[in-house]
């Protein structure tokens, strides 16, 4: 994808994430046990006001800053995606761009992640008050690479020794594939198939929430060894936190 699709995915889930949450601010989230529609606008709102402010200044700035109001959630919220996607529109994509953990070096990074927040979270709402509208497949076949080559790796050494270590794992969607061998200290990811020990296999958007813990193993296609796929997605699950 370019970054004037993510620009525009990034309105329209970021509107949609709005308009549905309006509906039931105190419904609670299934999808993130604890949380309420409210809370996750609050975190959302909260995202983007940090990554505005790291683009601005370089740096995270006052966390306080960031935490959503009680009132006027919604309008706190709107505000926030406005302020985002004009900072975004200022600046080139190649432009330097510091994350503060070396993880982070362009504003292409922030267009793209900032678009999968939305719609991860957009979905996350529609699933608790009413039945979610499904991710563009090409959005989520973009996501599937941002969860497996980007995150992925960054938090990769905040998971400890599992079953996966020294396995092979495979992940596939419409003629995309993915092919990760997990060490003990990093994932070597290759986009060329081959032999896998376990293999995972769906549609675009249904891979993604499955990876990102929204949908159950029942929603893909699960082969090989299921032991080692359940460490897999557990190491995913942290670097996704």
């Amino acid at each position: 994808m370019d970054y004037v699709r993510f620009q525009h995915s990034l309105q329209a889930e970021g509107v949609r994430l709005a308009e549905s949450a309006a509906t039931g601010l105190d419904t609670p989230v299934p999808s993130c046990p604890g949380w309420t529609v409210a809370d996750l606008v609050g975190h959302t709102g909260s995202v983007y006001r940090t990554a505005t402010e790291q683009l601005r200044t370089g740096n995270r700035g006052d966390p306080a800053a960031a935490t959503a109001p009680r009132a006027d959630l919604l309008a706190w919220y709107s505000e926030a995606l406005a302020e985002l996607r004009a900072e975004l529109a200022r600046r080139d994509p190649g432009d330097p761009a510091d994350g503060g953990d070396g993880s982070v070096d362009d504003v292409g990074f922030w267009y793209r992640r900032l678009a999968h927040e939305a719609a991860m979270h957009r979905t996350d709402v529609e699933m608790a008050v009413g039945v979610p509208r499904p991710i563009d497949v090409d959005l989520a076949v973009d996501g599937i690479d941002e969860a497996l080559r980007v995150l992925l790796p960054i938090r990769y050494d905040a998971a400890g020794p599992d079953a996966a270590v020294g396995r092979t794992i495979g992940v596939h969607t419409h003629q995309q594939h993915w092919r990760l061998t997990l060490r003990r200290d990093n994932v070597e990811v290759s986009r060329s198939p081959g032999f896998t020990d376990a293999a995972v296999a769906g549609e675009p958007g249904d891979l993604l929430l499955y990876l990102w813990g929204r949908r159950p193993g029942t929603v893909v296609s699960r082969t090989g060894d299921l032991t080692v796929l359940g460490a897999f997605r557990r190491r995913l699950a942290l670097s996704m936190v």
